[in-house]
Protein backbone atom coordinates (compact mmCIF):
# COMPACT_ATOMS: atom_id res chain seq x y z
CA UNK A 1 0.00 0.00 0.00
CA UNK A 2 1.38 3.26 -1.09
CA UNK A 3 1.44 6.10 1.66
CA UNK A 4 0.14 9.65 0.76
CA UNK A 5 1.67 12.07 2.35
CA UNK A 6 -0.16 15.76 2.73
CA UNK A 7 2.50 18.10 1.73
CA UNK A 8 0.35 20.75 2.60
CA UNK A 9 0.05 20.10 6.53
CA UNK A 10 4.09 20.80 6.51
CA UNK A 11 5.29 24.35 7.30
CA UNK A 12 6.76 25.76 4.08
CA UNK A 13 9.81 27.99 3.70
CA UNK A 14 11.30 29.86 1.13
CA UNK A 15 14.95 29.52 2.45
CA UNK A 16 16.74 27.57 -0.51
CA UNK A 17 20.35 25.73 0.11
CA UNK A 18 20.47 26.47 -3.93
CA UNK A 19 20.51 30.03 -3.79
CA UNK A 20 22.92 32.65 -2.06
CA UNK A 21 22.15 34.47 0.74
CA UNK A 22 20.69 37.62 -0.77
CA UNK A 23 18.36 35.82 -2.60
CA UNK A 24 17.41 34.05 0.05
CA UNK A 25 16.40 37.11 1.54
CA UNK A 26 14.58 38.53 -1.36
CA UNK A 27 12.66 35.38 -2.09
CA UNK A 28 11.52 35.20 1.90
CA UNK A 29 10.90 38.76 1.71
CA UNK A 30 8.47 38.41 -1.16
CA UNK A 31 7.26 35.50 0.23
CA UNK A 32 5.81 37.41 3.62
CA UNK A 33 4.96 40.17 1.37
CA UNK A 34 7.01 42.62 2.13
CA UNK A 35 8.23 45.80 0.12
CA UNK A 36 11.37 47.15 0.43
CA UNK A 37 10.47 50.27 2.30
CA UNK A 38 8.83 48.00 4.61
CA UNK A 39 11.86 46.21 5.61
CA UNK A 40 13.72 49.61 5.28
CA UNK A 41 12.07 50.80 7.94
CA UNK A 42 12.08 48.20 10.58
CA UNK A 43 15.89 47.48 9.66
CA UNK A 44 16.25 51.65 9.96
CA UNK A 45 18.51 51.25 6.52
CA UNK A 46 17.60 53.12 3.21
CA UNK A 47 15.88 51.02 0.49
CA UNK A 48 19.00 51.02 -1.63
CA UNK A 49 21.02 49.10 0.88
CA UNK A 50 18.19 46.64 1.37
CA UNK A 51 18.29 46.24 -2.60
CA UNK A 52 22.61 45.78 -2.50
CA UNK A 53 22.16 42.81 0.33
CA UNK A 54 19.36 41.30 -1.64
CA UNK A 55 21.50 41.86 -4.95
CA UNK A 56 25.12 41.09 -2.82
CA UNK A 57 26.25 44.51 -3.91
CA UNK A 58 28.53 44.71 -1.14
CA UNK A 59 30.92 46.67 -2.26
CA UNK A 60 28.04 49.56 -2.00
CA UNK A 61 27.96 49.37 1.62
CA UNK A 62 30.02 50.16 4.65
CA UNK A 63 32.44 47.29 4.94
CA UNK A 64 32.52 43.34 5.64
CA UNK A 65 31.72 43.80 9.40
CA UNK A 66 28.33 45.87 8.62
CA UNK A 67 27.39 44.05 6.14
CA UNK A 68 27.31 40.87 8.57
CA UNK A 69 25.20 42.52 10.90
CA UNK A 70 22.91 43.78 8.15
CA UNK A 71 22.26 40.24 7.17
CA UNK A 72 22.12 39.18 10.25
CA UNK A 73 19.41 41.83 11.47
CA UNK A 74 17.35 40.66 7.89
CA UNK A 75 17.24 36.97 8.68
CA UNK A 76 16.09 37.59 12.44
CA UNK A 77 13.10 40.05 10.88
CA UNK A 78 12.29 37.63 8.38
CA UNK A 79 12.53 34.72 10.63
CA UNK A 80 15.48 32.88 8.27
CA UNK A 81 18.41 30.51 10.16
CA UNK A 82 21.31 32.56 9.97
CA UNK A 83 24.53 30.02 10.15
CA UNK A 84 23.98 29.32 6.22
CA UNK A 85 23.69 33.02 5.56
CA UNK A 86 26.92 33.82 7.09
CA UNK A 87 28.67 30.82 5.44
CA UNK A 88 27.89 31.99 2.19
CA UNK A 89 28.89 35.49 2.87
CA UNK A 90 32.45 34.17 3.98
CA UNK A 91 32.65 33.28 0.16
CA UNK A 92 31.48 36.29 -1.79
CA UNK A 93 32.28 39.26 0.50
CA UNK A 94 35.67 41.50 -1.07
CA UNK A 95 38.35 41.46 0.24
CA UNK A 96 39.31 44.60 3.11
CA UNK A 97 42.93 46.28 3.82
CA UNK A 98 43.62 45.76 7.20
CA UNK A 99 43.79 48.82 9.26
CA UNK A 100 46.47 47.80 12.12
CA UNK A 101 46.16 51.60 13.53
CA UNK A 102 42.41 51.42 14.41
CA UNK A 103 40.77 49.00 17.10
CA UNK A 104 39.49 46.07 15.64
CA UNK A 105 35.27 46.46 15.62
CA UNK A 106 33.66 43.25 17.15
CA UNK A 107 30.42 42.03 15.00
CA UNK A 108 28.30 41.96 17.87
CA UNK A 109 28.64 46.01 17.89
CA UNK A 110 26.93 45.77 14.13
CA UNK A 111 23.74 45.17 15.48
CA UNK A 112 23.88 48.54 17.30
CA UNK A 113 25.49 50.56 14.65
CA UNK A 114 23.44 49.05 11.49
CA UNK A 115 20.46 51.16 12.45
CA UNK A 116 22.34 54.21 11.52
CA UNK A 117 23.43 52.66 8.15
CA UNK A 118 26.75 53.78 7.93
CA UNK A 119 26.07 57.28 10.16
CA UNK A 120 28.06 58.47 12.86
CA UNK A 121 26.97 57.40 16.26
CA UNK A 122 25.42 60.42 18.68
CA UNK A 123 28.02 59.35 21.60
CA UNK A 124 31.15 59.25 18.88
CA UNK A 125 30.51 62.95 18.18
CA UNK A 126 30.00 63.96 21.76
CA UNK A 127 32.84 62.39 22.67
CA UNK A 128 34.84 64.17 20.49
CA UNK A 129 33.36 67.35 21.32
CA UNK A 130 34.73 66.90 24.97
CA UNK A 131 37.68 65.61 23.33
CA UNK A 132 38.43 69.16 21.99
CA UNK A 133 37.26 71.30 24.54
CA UNK A 134 40.03 69.20 26.68
CA UNK A 135 42.46 69.85 24.31
CA UNK A 136 41.34 73.78 24.68
CA UNK A 137 41.05 74.01 28.21
CA UNK A 138 44.49 72.30 28.56
CA UNK A 139 46.19 75.08 26.58
CA UNK A 140 44.61 77.54 28.51
CA UNK A 141 46.19 75.95 31.95
CA UNK A 142 49.16 75.33 30.18
CA UNK A 143 49.75 79.21 28.87
CA UNK A 144 48.81 80.61 32.16
CA UNK A 145 51.45 78.51 33.93
CA UNK A 146 54.30 79.53 31.28
CA UNK A 147 53.18 83.35 32.11
CA UNK A 148 53.58 82.21 35.96
CA UNK A 149 57.45 80.37 35.31
CA UNK A 150 59.55 83.95 34.60
CA UNK A 151 61.29 86.02 37.88
CA UNK A 152 62.06 89.36 37.65
CA UNK A 153 65.80 89.32 37.32
CA UNK A 154 67.41 92.76 38.14
CA UNK A 155 69.50 93.71 34.95
CA UNK A 156 72.35 96.53 35.17
CA UNK A 157 72.10 96.74 31.10
CA UNK A 158 68.24 97.12 30.66
CA UNK A 159 66.41 100.11 31.90
CA UNK A 160 63.04 100.18 32.60
CA UNK A 161 60.36 102.15 31.85
CA UNK A 162 59.34 104.33 34.84
CA UNK A 163 56.21 105.69 35.70
CA UNK A 164 55.70 108.91 37.84
CA UNK A 165 52.89 109.75 39.38
CA UNK A 166 53.14 113.49 40.25
CA UNK A 167 50.09 113.93 42.49
CA UNK A 168 49.42 112.69 46.08
CA UNK A 169 46.01 111.43 47.39
CA UNK A 170 45.40 113.30 50.83
CA UNK A 171 42.17 112.13 51.61
CA UNK A 172 43.50 108.66 52.37
CA UNK A 173 45.47 109.65 55.45
CA UNK A 174 42.92 111.77 56.55
CA UNK A 175 40.55 109.07 56.47
CA UNK A 176 43.15 106.61 58.77
CA UNK A 177 43.59 109.38 61.48
CA UNK A 178 39.29 108.67 61.93
CA UNK A 179 39.59 104.76 62.63
CA UNK A 180 36.06 104.80 63.41
CA UNK A 181 34.55 106.10 60.27
CA UNK A 182 36.91 104.27 58.03
CA UNK A 183 34.14 100.98 57.63
CA UNK A 184 31.46 103.49 56.39
CA UNK A 185 33.18 106.21 54.52
CA UNK A 186 36.87 104.53 53.71
CA UNK A 187 35.69 101.21 52.55
CA UNK A 188 33.06 102.64 49.92
CA UNK A 189 35.49 105.09 48.21
CA UNK A 190 38.44 102.03 48.62
CA UNK A 191 36.71 99.24 47.14
CA UNK A 192 35.21 101.65 44.11
CA UNK A 193 38.60 102.47 43.22
CA UNK A 194 40.20 99.02 43.06
CA UNK A 195 37.46 96.66 42.39
CA UNK A 196 36.61 96.12 38.48
CA UNK A 197 33.35 94.17 38.76
CA UNK A 198 31.94 95.95 42.20
CA UNK A 199 28.63 93.50 41.93
CA UNK A 200 30.76 90.39 42.29
CA UNK A 201 33.25 91.20 44.63
CA UNK A 202 33.21 89.94 47.96
CA UNK A 203 32.21 92.59 50.98
CA UNK A 204 35.82 93.94 53.04
CA UNK A 205 36.14 93.82 56.95
CA UNK A 206 36.82 96.89 58.29
CA UNK A 207 40.66 96.06 59.08
CA UNK A 208 40.85 94.69 55.87
CA UNK A 209 39.92 98.70 54.18
CA UNK A 210 42.10 100.20 57.11
CA UNK A 211 45.39 97.82 55.40
CA UNK A 212 44.44 98.75 51.74
CA UNK A 213 44.04 102.41 53.02
CA UNK A 214 47.52 102.53 53.82
CA UNK A 215 48.85 100.73 51.33
CA UNK A 216 51.29 102.32 47.83
CA UNK A 217 49.81 99.84 45.40
CA UNK A 218 46.36 98.08 44.80
CA UNK A 219 45.98 95.37 42.12
CA UNK A 220 42.81 94.00 40.82
CA UNK A 221 42.22 91.75 37.62
CA UNK A 222 39.34 90.53 35.64
CA UNK A 223 41.49 87.35 34.70
CA UNK A 224 43.88 85.27 36.29
CA UNK A 225 46.96 87.15 35.80
CA UNK A 226 50.75 86.28 37.40
CA UNK A 227 51.95 89.64 39.01
CA UNK A 228 55.30 89.72 40.94
CA UNK A 229 55.98 93.06 42.42
CA UNK A 230 60.05 94.08 44.22
CA UNK A 231 60.78 97.10 45.85
CA UNK A 232 63.71 98.84 46.55
CA UNK A 233 65.25 96.42 49.10
CA UNK A 234 64.85 93.19 46.58
CA UNK A 235 61.83 92.15 48.94
CA UNK A 236 59.12 90.47 46.80
CA UNK A 237 56.00 91.74 47.85
CA UNK A 238 53.72 89.86 45.56
CA UNK A 239 54.78 87.16 43.37
CA UNK A 240 51.39 84.99 42.83
CA UNK A 241 48.75 83.85 40.19
CA UNK A 242 45.64 86.77 41.27
CA UNK A 243 42.05 85.12 41.00
CA UNK A 244 39.48 87.20 39.50
CA UNK A 245 37.61 89.33 42.58
CA UNK A 246 40.76 89.42 44.73
CA UNK A 247 42.20 92.80 45.88
CA UNK A 248 46.35 92.79 46.84
CA UNK A 249 47.15 96.04 47.91
CA UNK A 250 51.06 96.37 49.31
CA UNK A 251 53.12 98.95 50.46
CA UNK A 252 57.03 98.72 50.84
CA UNK A 253 59.75 101.37 50.08
CA UNK A 254 59.89 102.97 46.17
CA UNK A 255 60.70 102.84 43.43
CA UNK A 256 59.12 99.46 43.11
CA UNK A 257 59.71 96.86 39.93
CA UNK A 258 56.83 95.38 38.51
CA UNK A 259 55.72 92.64 35.75
CA UNK A 260 52.18 91.47 35.27
CA UNK A 261 51.46 88.43 32.73
CA UNK A 262 47.91 89.48 31.91
CA UNK A 263 47.76 93.02 31.55
CA UNK A 264 44.75 93.87 29.90
CA UNK A 265 42.81 92.37 32.20
CA UNK A 266 44.56 93.58 35.28
CA UNK A 267 43.95 97.28 36.93
CA UNK A 268 46.66 98.83 39.18
CA UNK A 269 46.47 101.67 41.71
CA UNK A 270 49.45 103.61 42.67
CA UNK A 271 48.77 105.95 45.46
CA UNK A 272 45.52 106.43 44.79
CA UNK A 273 45.79 107.19 41.14
CA UNK A 274 45.33 104.97 38.37
CA UNK A 275 47.75 103.71 36.38
CA UNK A 276 47.61 103.16 32.36
CA UNK A 277 49.30 99.62 31.83
CA UNK A 278 48.81 100.11 27.85
CA UNK A 279 52.17 101.89 27.08
CA UNK A 280 54.20 99.32 28.80
CA UNK A 281 52.45 96.04 27.90
CA UNK A 282 54.25 93.90 25.09
CA UNK A 283 51.73 91.10 23.84
CA UNK A 284 50.13 90.65 27.14
CA UNK A 285 52.77 91.25 29.33
CA UNK A 286 53.81 94.32 31.27
CA UNK A 287 57.19 94.91 32.94
CA UNK A 288 58.05 98.38 33.93
CA UNK A 289 59.29 100.38 37.61
CA UNK A 290 57.18 103.02 39.92
CA UNK A 291 58.06 105.93 42.06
Amino acid sequence: MTEIIDSSSEPQSSLNTGLSAGATLKARRVELGYTLDKVSAQLKLTPRQIDAIENERFDELPGNTFVRGFVRNYARFLDLPMAPLLAHLETCLPLERQQAALPRVNEDASVLLGGGGGRSSPVVLVLVVLAAFAVGVGGVVWYLQQLAQPELVASATVALPKVVVLEEASAVASAVAVESQVASVVAEEAVGAVVLNPASAPVAKASEVVAASKAELSIAVQQDSWVQVQDATGAKLVSELLKPGVVKSVAGVAPYRLKIGNAPYTQLTFRNKLVDLTTYTNGVVATFELK
